[in-house]
């Protein structure tokens, strides 16, 4: 199998039992992934992959091969977490760069 990573959190296939899926291929789902995950479409990765842990558990459909449901979306944090044996903590330089505003950072109304 190949060595997949998460492009959101950088965990990759070596380090989780965490499935591993792709950008969707239709454009207007793969433009509402991005707009989400504040990613510039121009800069999407051509193999780009986000860890099940970015989904709602009720997003996947377990099976002998586990998919995510068409109505799925990712989130820019982990809404679960998977056993991380021998995982390492990113630093921030090594996530993706976006221009999201937090919510925290907009507490005063600017």
């Amino acid at each position: 199998m190949e060595r997949r990573q998460c492009i959101l959190c950088g965990v990759s296939s070596e380090k989780t039992e965490a499935t591993f899926h792709r950008f969707p291929s239709d454009k207007k789902k793969q433009e509402e992934w991005c707009t989400i995950l504040s990613i510039d479409i121009n800069n999407l990765p051509l193999h780009a992959f986000i860890c099940a842990n970015h989904f709602h558990k009720s997003d996947l459909i377990e099976g002998k091969r586990t998919q995510l449901k068409h109505s799925a979306v990712p989130s820019v944090e982990p809404l679960r977490q998977t056993d991380h044996s021998n995982s390492e903590q990113l630093e921030s330089r090594d996530l993706p760069r976006t221009n999201k505003v937090t919510r925290s950072s907009n507490r005063n109304g600017m």
